[in-house]
C-alpha cells in the first residue's frame, strides 16, 4: 500500500512540475514577446489569453501613471475605444430577442430627429455599417472640433440632425460608421427607458460582476485605477486628452479583469447557442447580396488561416484588441496606453505562440513571395508598366524605369526600388508587399493590383498655379455651419478655418480641380459658365460635405 501511495504521489509530482515548467515557459515568452513596454519608464499593456473558458495567462507591463510610477495590473483601467461596439450590439440582439424592435424597422420610428433623406434607413444598416450616415470624428473635425478637445455625445447627435445627404444610399455598400453605434445607443434608450450607460450597467456589467466597468457619459468624472493615455514627444512622452463621451461606439472604460469574465461569458453562450450571442455573429448583407464580413460590433476575419471574431479599437493614446479564435477556442486581449503600440501586431505574436501546433499556413503569401529569387524583367517590358495608377481618391502611385530598374514612389512618399519575381509580380520591401501587372489581350498594361487595391493607368492631370486665383474665396457649409477662407501665397492654395489654422492644398494629379489637405480630398465645382461656385470635402468615411462660395 506505501509503495502505490508513493508512485500516486511520485506521479502528482511530476505533474505539478510539468505544469510549472510550462507555466515558466509561457511568462518567459510572453515577456519576450512584451519586452519593449516592460519598463518603467514609459506606458505598456495589459495582456490575457483565455484557453476553454479559462485565463491561461494575464500580466501587466509598462506604466500606467508616469507621474506616480504606478504600474500597469490586470486591474488598471483602460478606454478601450471600439471595441466598445460589442456591448452595444449585445443590447441590440437582446431587445430583438425581446421583440421590442427587428432589424428591418426603420430607425426614424424611434429617432423621428433623424433627417428624412428619401431613402429608409433600417437597424440593421447601422449594426453592419452600411447605413451611409457620416461618421462622426473626420465630420467634426472638419466642423472644427480639434482632436485634443471634447468630442461628446450631444455634438455627434446634433451633428446627425443637420447632415444633408447620405454618403451613399443604405444597404449598397460597406462604410465604417462610429455614428451609426451611437445611434443604435440611442434606440437602446427609447425603447428600454433607461439611459444606455444604465442599460450596459444592469444588464451586462453587474451581472457578470464587471464592478470596474462603465460607459462614460460625463468626460470630468474621476476614475479610479485609470491608465493615463500617452505619446511619444522630445525624446519622452506626454499625455493626449482623451475627453471622449461617444458611447455606444466608443468610451467603454474597463479592465483585463472585467473584460476576462466578459469573454469568458461570451464563449460559454456561443457554445451553448444561446440565440442572443449567436446572432451577434450573423454577418450583414449588401443590397446586391454581397456579404459584409460584420456581425453586431464584431469583425470576421481570418489569421494564419484560421477563423477569428475581432475589434479593434483606438482613441487618444488608448489601442486595444479582443481577437476569438472559435475553432480552437481562445481569445486574446490586449489593452495598451501608447498610441504607438500595433495592437493587431502583438495579439499576431501572441496568438503564434499559443496556436502553435494548430496553424495552417505559418507564412502569409507576401513572405513567401519575399523569399523567391529576383528575376531579370526585359526594359522594353518593365518600359509598359511605367506610368501612373490611381489607388484611391488623392491616392496615386507613379512608376519610372531608372537603370534597368522599377522604381514606385506614391504621391507625398520617398521613391522605393522594386524586386520582380516575374514578369509581373514585383515586390516592394519598403511597404512588405507586391503589386501584380495585369496584362490585356493586346499587351497592353492598363491595371495594377496591390493588396486588394485594383489600381487603374490614368493620365495625371497637371495644375497651374497661375490659375489658382480662381479658387480664393470664403466658403460655408449649411450642413456643419462652418466657413473656410481659401488663397493664393506664392503660387500655393491654402485653406484657412479660424479653430484649425491654414493649411496647404495640394493638387490631386488624379483629376481636375481637385486638391487634397489635411481635411481631405477637396473638390471645386462650377456652374454653366464655368466660375468656381462651391467645393466638396470627402475622406475616408465621408463623402461631399457641400460648401458654397460666399465671396
Amino acid at each position: 500500500m506505501k509503495n502505490v501511495l508513493f508512485i500516486f504521489l511520485l506521479i502528482s509530482i511530476n505533474q505539478n512540475s510539468c505544469a510549472q515548467i510550462r507555466e515558466d515557459s509561457t511568462i518567459l515568452k510572453m515577456d519576450a514577446i512584451f519586452h519593449h513596454y516592460d519598463n518603467p519608464t514609459g506606458p505598456g499593456c495589459a495582456v490575457s489569453v483565455i484557453k476553454n473558458n479559462e485565463v491561461v495567462f494575464k500580466k501587466g507591463y509598462g506604466m500606467a501613471n508616469l507621474q506616480y510610477d504606478i504600474p500597469i495590473s490586470p486591474a488598471t483601467i483602460f478606454d478601450i475605444a471600439s471595441v466598445s461596439k460589442q456591448f452595444t450590439g449585445f443590447a441590440i440582439s437582446s431587445l430583438i430577442e425581446q421583440g421590442k424592435i427587428t432589424e428591418d424597422d426603420d430607425i426614424r420610428k424611434y429617432l423621428p430627429e433623424v433627417p428624412n433623406f428619401g431613402k429608409t434607413i433600417r437597424i440593421r444598416h447601422l449594426l453592419y455599417h452600411i447605413s451611409g450616415i457620416r461618421d462622426w470624428p473626420q465630420t467634426l473635425n472638419i466642423a472644427g472640433w480639434r482632436w485634443d478637445e471634447v468630442f461628446s455625445f450631444g455634438d455627434i447627435m446634433r451633428m446627425v440632425k443637420y447632415q444633408k445627404d447620405l454618403d451613399f444610399e443604405s444597404g449598397s455598400q460597406y462604410s465604417y460608421s462610429n455614428t451609426g453605434y451611437n445611434l443604435l445607443a440611442m434606440i437602446v434608450e427609447k425603447v428600454s427607458g433607461e439611459t444606455f450607460p444604465a442599460w450596459v450597467d444592469e444588464n451586462i456589467f453587474k451581472r457578470l460582476g464587471m464592478n470596474s466597468t462603465q460607459a462614460l457619459s460625463d468626460y470630468t468624472k474621476i476614475i479610479r485605477n485609470l491608465a493615463c493615455s500617452y505619446a511619444v514627444k522630445d525624446n519622452g512622452f506626454a499625455n493626449i486628452p482623451g475627453s471622449l463621451t461617444a458611447y455606444g461606439s466608443s468610451s467603454i472604460f474597463t479592465s483585463l479583469d472585467d473584460l476576462n469574465k466578459w469573454v469568458v461569458h461570451f464563449q460559454k453562450m456561443v457554445s451553448s447557442k444561446n440565440p442572443v450571442f449567436l446572432r451577434m455573429l450573423t454577418e450583414g448583407v449588401l443590397n446586391n447580396g454581397e456579404k459584409v464580413h460584420y456581425g453586431y460590433g464584431l469583425g470576421h476575419g481570418e489569421e494564419f488561416g484560421l477563423k477569428t471574431i475581432s475589434h479593434t479599437g483606438g482613441w487618444a493614446g488608448y489601442r486595444t484588441i479582443i481577437t476569438n479564435y472559435p475553432d480552437q477556442n481562445i481569445s486574446i486581449i490586449i489593452l495598451s496606453n501608447a498610441d504607438d503600440f500595433d495592437v493587431s501586431n502583438y495579439e499576431q505574436k501572441v496568438a503564434g505562440y499559443f496556436l502553435k501546433g494548430q496553424i495552417r499556413n505559418s507564412e502569409t503569401k507576401t513572405e513567401n513571395l519575399k523569399d523567391l529569387p529576383t528575376v531579370n524583367v526585359d526594359t522594353l517590358l518593365l518600359n509598359k508598366y511605367a506610368g501612373t495608377y490611381q489607388l484611391g481618391p488623392g491616392w496615386i502611385v507613379t512608376l519610372t524605369v531608372e537603370k534597368g530598374q522599377l522604381m514606385t514612389q506614391a504621391n507625398g512618399e520617398d521613391k522605393f526600388s522594386t524586386a520582380a519575381k516575374s514578369d509581373s509580380v514585383f515586390w516592394i520591401d519598403a511597404y512588405g508587399a507586391s503589386m501584380t501587372f495585369v496584362k490585356e489581350k493586346n499587351g497592353e498594361v492598363n491595371l495594377l493590383k496591390y493588396k486588394s487595391i485594383q489600381a487603374r493607368r490614368i493620365t495625371p492631370f497637371v495644375a497651374n498655379p497661375l490659375l489658382y486665383h480662381k479658387y480664393a474665396g470664403t466658403y460655408y457649409s449649411n450642413e456643419l455651419e462652418t466657413e473656410y477662407t481659401v488663397s493664393v501665397k506664392e503660387n500655393k492654395l491654402f485653406m484657412h478655418h479660424m479653430r484649425l489654422g491654414d493649411f496647404e492644398l495640394s493638387p490631386d494629379p488624379s483629376a481636375q480641380d481637385q486638391f487634397t489637405g489635411q481635411t481631405g480630398t477637396v473638390k471645386f465645382f462650377t456652374d454653366d459658365h464655368k466660375n468656381i461656385t462651391g467645393f466638396n470635402i470627402s475622406g475616408g468615411r465621408i463623402k461631399n460635405i457641400r460648401f458654397d462660395k460666399r465671396s
